[in-house]
């Protein structure tokens, strides 16, 4: 049997219809994965099964136990598509029931998290925590996911926000001994501790800064964020003022105290025209130096989210950077481009703004935005 297509046409039909069958049984596949592979195929005129499967896994594979089902249901259609189709046969929706694959959803686990934190995403109800993949890009999560992905970030806010911090109290009977305390306390009784001391951590309050690019390349990251950030907010001892940008800076921490988080975003999107819109990082940063100076302070944490792809004069971005670098106690940068291992930050904003962030870490999946929150856990 030959083993290319005949043509590149036939190559797209087929692949529509494994597209089809994948998600049939199962294999999580997102919009756009299935337009980065038909793309691939265009590009490389592919008709060669070989050089196809290649294609597929590359581009529709993101969890290695699924590549063993796109290998049979490659083959099985491919079988199908073979055959000449007889007058009672119709069109190929998927193999026979015997031959139709199960495909269970992998078990939690999140080697780089701690069993304590598995324990708690559990106890989600209506949702569990194997039902999510923490390393998965937002961009290839189905939309039907999206209420299982928001229901873990909840729960990463609720357990780093309470998160004890480095500042203690004095505590009668409870905490660890406090030895500096007892033996100031000793010098009454001839040196002798009689009464031990003790101190307890506080929850203190950290201050965060966040500027978030709406833009088109990020809006599905941005909402992500911001879904967490609103989370974070919902704590009393996260202060967090947020603004978005695309062309121009629009407050958002007002909004944030609506209790609906759709509400909130619908009332934004009355006062701010620049979703999903060009992007200007450098009139933003100056206009948050200029307009919400006071914010940022030696005691603030700036947290910056973009891909770096500024249409701005680079020289006003590099400035300010240099403004709130100096003025901050840190800035951390948010890139979703950095979930890809060969990833460099080359692109001239980002390339211009990087000597100035004291953190680099991407934002791409549940497991990046939980590592942001470990940031200030400490």
């Amino acid at each position: 049997m030959a083993d290319t297509f005949d043509s590149v046409e036939t190559t797209i039909d087929f692949s529509l219809q494994l597209f089809r069958l994948l998600r049939k049984n199962r294999i999580q596949l997102g919009t756009f994965q299935t337009i980065a592979c038909t793309r691939a195929i265009l590009s490389l005129r592919a008709v060669n099964h070989t050089s196809l499967l290649c294609i597929y896994r590359i581009t529709l594979i993101n969890r290695k136990e699924d590549l063993f089902h796109l290998k049979q249901l490659f083959a099985l259609l491919l079988e199908s598509y073979r055959s000449p189709p007889s007058a009672e046969q119709g069109e190929i929706e998927a193999p026979e029931k015997d031959q139709v694959l199960t495909v269970k959803r992998r078990e939690g686990t999140d080697e780089s998290s701690c069993g304590n934190d598995e324990e708690e995403l559990a106890e989600i109800e209506g949702y569990s925590v194997a039902e999510v993949d923490h390393h998965k890009d937002f961009r290839y999560m189905p939309k039907d996911e999206y209420p299982a992905i928001l229901a873990v970030l909840e729960q990463i806010a609720k357990k780093y926000v309470s998160a004890a911090r480095r500042k203690t109290k004095k505590s009668k009977r409870s905490g660890i001994i406090d030895l500096r305390s007892s033996v100031r306390d000793s010098a009454k009784f001839d040196g002798e501790i009689v009464n031990w001391h003790y101190k307890k951590k506080l929850l203190t309050h950290t201050r965060l800064v966040i500027v978030v690019d709406v833009s088109g390349s990020m809006e599905v990251y941005s909402k992500f964020l911001l879904n967490f950030l609103y989370f974070l907010n919902q704590n009393r001892h996260f202060n967090v003022e947020v603004f978005v940008f695309s062309m121009t800076l629009q407050p958002l921490t007002e909004y944030f105290r609506l209790k609906n988080f759709q509400a909130m975003l619908d009332a934004v999107s009355l006062h701010f025209s620049g979703w999903s819109g060009g992007t200007k990082i450098g009139a933003a940063l100056a206009d948050l130096n200029e307009s919400y100076g006071s914010l940022v302070t030696s005691k603030s944490v700036v947290v910056i989210m973009s891909d770096g792809w500024d249409t701005g004069d680079v020289n006003v971005l590099d400035h300010a950077m240099a403004k709130i670098s100096n003025r901050a106690k840190s800035v951390v940068w948010i890139n979703p481009l950095k979930g890809d291992d060969n990833y460099e930050p080359l692109a001239l904003g980002m390339a211009t703004a990087r000597p100035y962030c004291d953190e680099f870490v991407s934002g791409h999946s549940v497991e990046s935005l939980r590592e942001f929150a470990r940031l200030f856990s400490a």
